[in-house]
């Protein structure tokens, strides 16, 4: 009986990871059958404005659609975007040369008809789906925007792009928004803080939720956001340590096989373990703390209690001395005082003995 029941708990933990392995294949298989859009996504302010203009720069391969009433800020978008994908491009394992469509959207309401309420929170939108491979624009975000905030939404945007276009099947959605943040340069300091900490608490968002969709929630969004990016990086640190290395896998031979294996709970499942193990450690704990700014207020904190005791114990020191210098000195008039004792003679005791020699003098004549 025990034997049985010991062989039937075998056959039940080895047909575990043979489901989820089926699970996985399953899942890529139907990925795969997904029909192309490629040639069926259009967009266009044309639906929502009856007066539209557009630009093109052949020489930039970039061309531009907007209302009248943005034409001055035209020209400073094609020049960014330019700029935005020669920065790509050095980070990339190839170059992204394909012409881009930018859409200017003049304030958030046509922005978020373009694309969808999902991008409440963004500035621009990437579409790779389009029949030209298209960026749209909040020039509302844009005007209001650092030069340096607008460049690295705009790198984020072509990087969406470029892995839309050159891998060979869609990546989940955490992978893609993980590369777009590490490519754009969005990773601080400050978010490696929040990541650590919320894998501390257990606060973080499992893999799995994040492979289609994000949260839409403000707080949680922007936990998903960091969790992407720090996953990708600990891929990107184990496999060539820069992202234009970590990359050249996928979009060579065997991509097609390595993006399969991001949608399947085998890989996935010990990946966010060994994640998760990486943040908590004792190493990542103190680099953190030695590098955030409250390991400076600390330091600044105990420099200044160390100043108070050592300012009090010189106090003390000083207040020992002065009590021993009163006790020497009340020592001192002691003796002053004994030794003047010893000097006086009484005049009274002298006659006496005059006296006593006088009548001792007497005697010795009788």
């Amino acid at each position: 009986m025990n034997f049985v029941s010991v062989a039937q708990r075998s056959r039940k933990v080895s047909v575990v990871p043979l489901v989820r392995w089926m699970r996985g294949a399953l899942l890529c298989f139907l990925l795969s059958l997904l029909p192309d859009y490629s040639h069926a996504t259009t967009v266009s302010l044309g639906s929502l404005f009856k007066e539209i203009s557009t630009t093109t720069s052949r020489s930039l391969r970039l061309s531009a659609e907007f209302v009248p009433s943005d034409s001055r800020w035209v020209q400073s978008v094609i020049e960014r975007t330019d700029t935005a994908r020669r920065i790509l491009n050095s980070r990339m394992p190839d170059a992204l040369l394909t012409e881009i469509h930018v859409i200017i959207a003049p304030d958030k309401n046509v922005f978020l008809q373009l694309t969808g309420g999902w991008a409440e929170h963004s500035s621009a939108v990437a579409l790779s789906s389009a029949p030209v491979p298209t960026v749209i624009i909040n020039a509302e975000a844009l005007r209001s925007a650092s030069p340096v905030e607008f460049s690295r939404t705009l790198i984020h945007e072509l990087s969406h792009l470029y892995v839309g276009l050159r891998f060979k099947m869609p990546a989940p959605r955490w992978f893609d928004e993980g590369v777009a943040l590490i490519a754009a340069d969005q990773w601080s300091f400050e978010d490696q803080v929040a990541i650590a900490l919320a894998a501390f608490l257990n606060r973080t968002i499992p893999l799995r939720e994040l492979t289609h969709h994000f949260p839409y929630g403000s707080p949680r969004q922007r936990l998903a956001y960091q969790e992407s990016a720090s996953v990708v990086r600990l891929l990107m640190n184990e496999n060539g340590g820069s992202l234009k290395y970590f990359l050249r896998p996928y979009i060579g031979p065997q991509g097609k096989e390595l993006i399969s294996a991001l949608w399947n709970p085998l890989y996935t499942d010990p990946l966010e373990l060994r994640w998760k193990s990486s943040l908590r450690s004792w190493r990542n704990l103190g680099f953190l703390v030695y590098n955030s700014g409250a390991f400076w207020i600390a330091v600044a904190v105990l420099t200044i209690l160390a100043w108070f005791l050592k300012r009090r114990r010189n106090l003390l020191r000083r207040q020992e001395w002065e009590e021993e210098e009163r006790i020497l000195s009340s020592l001192d008039d002691e003796e002053d005082t004994s030794e003047n004792f010893e000097e006086f003679v009484d005049p009274a005791e002298n006659e006496d003995d005059e006296y006593r020699g006088l009548q001792n003098k007497q005697e010795d004549r009788d």
